[in-house]
């Protein structure tokens, strides 16, 4: 085992230690006056570390004597829960939300200018302001965030905590994670390119047709190749019409 995993090693098991000393696992009910409430969004506002009720309104979160929870759902009012002793005890922790209330503004009836007939009517009515309704204007949790992929939601996960992030560290399985972003990221940059010079790889750069891809991946594994050459499409005729010339020359050496 290297210096470094080591290190992790030791320094993931104090962690793990000072973890379950201070943090223990604390179920619990969300309810209104009448039913169980579920998908209420409870935040450890120390941790970080969240959970969203079940249908029957219970949940489990870690947490410490000291902790503040976060409750939020979009029909009732966001409630702060700070942890005591009592919290943890065998029964649960019924925790009550309030649900909100919406006035409706006073309606006025006004003197008209109505002429009688629907047609010309229905012009003369404004059409009401009606507001947006999306995951950010309702404040919810990771609202206008850019939607992940599938694997750097992987890799975020891998990360989420510190115990999480040694572990995976240890196992060796975030770097395979980045390995496996990467080789998408190369196979994405391949794909962009061919798609713009899959009929000109052969008549100006001299690359055979049944080795476009390998000519492809041969550019993106050049150090001087970077995102913005995908973008850029002069600078890209320019590095292809280089990396070609070195292709070739390979190419001619191997026959």
């Amino acid at each position: 085992m290297s210096m470094e995993k080591t290190m992790l090693f030791i320094l993931f098991f104090f962690t793990v230690l000072s973890h379950s000393q201070e943090q223990k696992a604390l179920f619990g009910t969300i309810m209104d006056s009448l039913n169980v409430i579920n998908n209420v969004h409870i935040v450890n506002l120390n941790s970080k570390q969240g959970t969203i009720s079940a249908d029957d309104g219970s949940f489990k979160i870690f947490a410490k004597v000291g902790d503040t929870l976060a409750l939020s759902s979009i029909q009732y009012q966001k409630k702060k829960y700070r942890v005591r002793n009592n919290s943890f005890s065998f029964q649960g922790l019924n925790l009550y939300l309030i649900s909100k209330v919406y006035l409706l503004k006073e309606i006025q009836v006004k003197r008209h200018d109505l002429l009688g007939s629907l047609g010309i009517d229905i012009n003369a009515v404004p059409t009401p302001i009606i507001p947006t309704m999306n995951a950010v204007a309702l404040a919810l949790p990771n609202a206008g965030r850019k939607k992940m992929k599938k694997v750097d939601r992987e890799i975020y996960t891998a990360k989420s905590t510190h115990i999480d992030y040694m572990l995976n560290v240890l196992s060796g399985r975030l770097t395979k994670l980045r390995k496996k972003k990467k080789l998408r990221e190369e196979a994405a940059d391949v794909n962009i390119m061919f798609d713009k010079f899959k009929l000109t790889l052969e008549q100006h750069f001299k690359i055979n047709k049944e080795v476009r891809f390998a000519f492809l991946n041969f550019c993106i594994i050049d150090p001087l190749f970077n995102k913005k050459l995908v973008t850029d499409e002069l600078a890209l005729i320019a590095f292809l019409q280089l990396k070609s010339i070195e292709f070739n020359a390979l190419n001619t050496v191997n026959k």
